[in-house]
C-alpha cells in the first residue's frame, strides 16, 4: 500500500471514530472513548492486558466508557446469612463459615478472601440448566462456534432441596458438547469440592469415539479445556475455579479502573456481529469506571503451572465479580488477558430471586502470540436456543454419577 492510500485510510478511520463517538456522546450513552491515540492518558485505569490490546490492534481497538449504571445486588437469602467473615483452614484450601452457604467473607481483607468470594458466588444459585455458546476466533477473524448443554447443582445453596451428606461438596457439574463436530458428544462430569486439600476434584469423561466412560484426573489446573481453542486452562474456566494451592497470593490494593459492565448489547446481538478480528467489536462492548481490588498470584516455589503469575481484578463490593485477569509466562511476559462481561437480570431466563442480580454474559481469553481469542459461557437472547433456568428443578443425585453420565451420553 502506498503512502497516499495509507494516509487516506488513516484519515477515514479516525474520522469514523470521531463521528461515532461524537454521536454517542450527544445522546448521552458514552462519556468518552479510549483509542490508541489517547490510551496514554488512561493507563492508570487500565490493566496490562487492555493496554496490550491497543498495542496489538491500534487501528481497530476502542473502549467506549459510559455513565455508571445501577450496581449489582446479591441474593437476599444469601445476604441475610452473610453477616460475619468465615475462616480459611487447611493452608487456605478450606473454609469454616458461621452459616452454611453464606458469602465466605462479606468484609474481605486478605487476597484469598476475594478469590473465595468469587469462587463461591456461583453457589448463590441452587441449580442451573442452560445451553451456552463458545467461540474460537482465528487471526483472520474466522469463527468456530460451539455449544454446550450444562446442568449444575450447588449443594451449598440454602434453596437446594436434595440433601447431601458430604458438606464439602460444592458443585455437581455435567456438560455435553453439542458442537463443533470434532468435540460433539463428549460429556464431562465433575464433582467439585470446597476444600480440595481434603478432597481433590473428581471427574469422568465420556468419549463418543470409544463409547466408554473413564476417570479424568487431569481436569484441573492448567489442563486445556475442550472448547477453549488451546488457549484456555481448566482453572480459568469461569474466571477461576478449583484449588489455589499452587500460588502465593498477595493483595495489591484498590483502584478505579475502566471495566466492561452491563453488556446487554453482547447478549442481544448475534455472534457474527459482536466478534471482530482480534477482539470483540467495540460497538457492542460497554465499559464503566468502577473500583476494583487487585489480587496477584505468584507460582509457589517447586510448583508447576503454565502461568507463572496471574493478576485478578475483582469488582469492589458484593458479589465481587471478576472483571479481568492477566496471565504471565516464566519470563514474566504477558501471554494472555481475560475479560468477563455481565448483564443485570436473567438473560431471558427464569428463576432468579432478584432482577438486580448480575449474571455472566460471557468470558473471553485473548492470546497475544497467536492473535486468536476464545469466548466461553456466552449467553443471551440472540445466542441461546432456549432461556436458561436458574433455581429450577434439581436433577436427581443419580444423574451426577458415572452411570448417569453413561445414560445421558447415549
Amino acid at each position: 500500500m502506498n503512502k497516499l492510500n495509507l494516509k487516506k485510510l488513516l484519515i477515514t478511520f479516525v474520522s469514523a471514530i470521531v463521528m461515532s463517538s461524537s454521536a454517542a456522546m450527544a445522546d448521552g450513552h458514552v462519556k468518552y472513548s479510549v483509542t490508541s491515540a489517547n490510551v496514554a492518558e488512561y493507563t492508570d485505569m487500565l490493566n496490562p492486558g487492555q493496554i496490550q490490546m491497543f498495542a496489538n490492534y491500534p487501528d481497530t481497538y476502542r473502549i467506549d466508557v459510559s455513565e455508571n449504571s445501577a450496581s449489582c445486588a446479591t441474593d437476599p437469602d444469601i445476604e441475610a446469612i452473610s453477616q460475619a467473615n468465615g475462616t480459611m483452614i487447611n493452608d487456605n484450601e478450606g473454609l469454616e463459615v458461621p452459616n452454611f452457604g453464606q458469602t465466605p467473607f462479606p468484609d474481605p481483607s486478605q487476597a484469598q478472601h476475594f478469590v473465595w468470594n468469587y469462587r463461591m458466588y456461583a453457589g448463590q444459585i441452587s441449580a442451573v440448566d442452560r445451553i451456552q455458546s463458545s467461540t474460537n476466533v482465528k487471526a483472520d477473524g474466522s469463527i468456530t462456534l460451539g455449544q454446550q448443554e450444562t446442568s449444575i447443582s450447588f449443594p451449598t445453596n440454602p434453596r437446594t432441596k436434595t440433601m447431601y451428606a458430604d458438606k464439602n461438596l460444592f458443585a455437581l457439574f455435567m456438560q455435553k458438547n453439542l458442537g463443533p463436530p470434532r468435540s460433539a458428544g463428549t460429556v464431562t462430569l465433575v464433582h467439585d469440592f470446597i476444600d480440595s486439600y481434603m478432597q481433590p476434584r473428581k471427574a469422568w469423561q465420556y468419549s463418543p469415539a470409544t463409547r466408554r466412560v473413564r476417570r479424568a484426573p487431569n481436569i484441573s489446573y492448567d489442563t486445556l479445556t475442550t472448547a477453549g481453542g488451546g488457549i484456555v486452562t481448566v482453572d480459568q474456566f469461569g474466571g477461576f475455579n478449583g484449588a489455589q494451592d499452587r500460588y502465593d497470593w498477595s493483595y495489591e490494593g484498590k483502584q478505579t479502573m475502566i471495566v466492561p459492565f452491563m453488556n446487554d448489547a453482547l447478549a442481544e446481538n448475534p455472534i457474527a456481529d459482536t466478534h471482530g478480528v482480534g477482539h470483540l467489536n467495540p460497538d457492542y462492548v460497554r465499559f464503566e469506571e468502577h473500583d476494583v481490588h487487585v489480587v496477584h498470584a505468584q507460582l509457589s516455589p517447586g510448583q508447576r503451572h503454565l502461568y507463572e503469575s496471574r493478576t485478578f481484578y475483582f469488582l469492589d463490593g458484593q458479589p465481587g465479580l471478576l472483571m479481568y485477569q492477566d496471565m504471565f509466562d516464566g519470563n514474566q511476559e504477558l501471554m494472555r488477558t481475560y475479560m468477563q462481561t455481565h448483564v443485570q437480570g436473567q438473560l431471558g431466563g427464569s428463576g432468579m430471586s432478584s432482577d438486580d442480580i448480575c449474571n455472566v454474559q460471557g468470558e473471553y481469553t485473548f492470546d497475544f502470540a497467536t492473535r486468536t481469542y476464545s469466548g466461553g459461557n456466552i449467553m443471551g437472547e440472540a445466542i441461546q436456543p432456549r432461556p436458561p433456568i436458574f433455581n429450577g428443578e434439581e436433577k436427581a443425585v443419580s444423574f451426577y454419577t458415572p452411570d448417569g453420565l453413561r445414560r445421558y451420553a447415549r
